[in-house]
């Protein structure tokens, strides 16, 4: 008995000793480092603000208070930032990236852009669900769902793994507007200088991407929006339809299954193989940071939404859209081609 109560006592001990020492060895690695913050979307829209001030707050919430900088890897609608820090990065912990909402739906049909499995990433966080609105310039052709079904209109498109491709698609395949979508913007902030432009008619991506940059457009009505990519009305625009309650009734499982992307929202990743005690700590400070004033204080300013979900609450999504039923997945991609 005495041989066995002081086996107990020094495994309790060991474990006891064994939480500081690994904090102690996760402050030791990223004191002096840097972090590098990859965003899958251009810098000149919402992404590349959102990326610019978490890369301004995170480091001082990590053990070892590393630097954090942001850079940008746009290109294949997300897939090329995905591919990269699923295959190439540093598998250290210090690389992390906000990735586009769809990288699950993308996998889920089988695009041949994917070079990643979305349930081998080290999953941080979803700093707010991204409700993304189908808005066209006030000259355009059409500004109404209804013209858009009459008159064509030309939309940007970063990629085919993009909101900017798959919901203007979709409606054309769905409800029947005449959408022509034209690839190979680098991000929404090059879209918006062609709307400007007059190049093309509109753009199917994030409301914040026209709070946060282009806000006088919403204030002098210089856009109209038509309808957006999530699942309930938003409060920010209660007026704009969800797509999927304006699609035919046996098409609304298809709106469903891609809209849940939506709810993903701004995702962060680790790389696969990435040592368990460093994802924690990414993952804590993550967390410590939506909750900080000056983070907040930050965010109101640029017109940022934070309305954080858990590591474990991304995974259960992606799990989620990850065994839709097999019939919604194959249709959604044979439009999707």
């Amino acid at each position: 008995m005495r041989k066995t109560t002081t086996a107990i006592v020094g495994a309790a001990f060991a474990c006891a000793l064994s939480a500081p020492v690994l904090a102690d060895a996760v402050s030791d690695y990223y004191k002096g480092k840097t972090i590098t913050l990859y965003g899958a979307a251009g810098g000149g829209g919402s992404y590349g603000v959102y990326n610019r001030v978490i890369a301004d707050h995170l480091g001082r919430h990590m053990p070892g208070n590393p630097s954090v900088v942001a850079q940008f890897m746009p290109g294949a609608g997300g897939a090329k930032c995905a591919n990269f820090l699923y295959n190439a990065a540093a598998k250290d912990g210090s690389v992390i990236a906000m990735l586009l909402k769809y990288v699950a739906v993308q996998q889920a049909i089988g695009r041949k852009s994917v070079k990643y499995d979305v349930n081998k990433f080290n999953w941080l966080i979803s700093m707010e669900p991204v409700h993304s609105v189908v808005a066209v310039w006030h000259t355009a052709p059409a500004t109404t769902l209804e013209g858009l079904k009459q008159k064509e209109v030309v939309m940007g498109s970063t990629g085919k793994s993009s909101e900017t491709y798959i919901a203007p698609t979709l409606m054309n395949a769905f409800i029947g507007t005449k959408i022509k979508v034209v690839t190979g913007y680098k991000g929404t902030g090059a879209i918006h200088l062609a709307m400007e432009s007059g190049e093309i008619h509109g753009r199917a991506a994030s409301f914040a991407s026209l709070t946060g940059t282009r806000p006088h457009w919403l204030a002098e009505g210089k856009v109209k929006m038509v309808a957006h990519s999530g699942l309930y009305p938003d409060k920010d625009f209660p007026e704009v339809p969800p797509l999927k309650d304006v699609v035919p009734a046996e098409a609304r499982d298809v709106f469903e299954f891609v809209g849940s992307g939506s709810t993903l929202g701004r995702i962060m990743a680790a790389p696969p193989g990435v040592p368990a005690e460093r994802v924690a700590a990414l993952r804590g400070a993550l967390e410590a940071m939506a909750k900080d004033p000056k983070f907040l204080a930050d965010a109101k300013k640029r017109k940022m939404g934070v309305q954080p979900r858990s590591a474990v609450e991304v995974e259960a999504l992606v799990k989620k859209t990850m065994t839709a039923p097999a019939d919604v997945i194959a249709r959604t991609k044979t439009v999707m081609k």
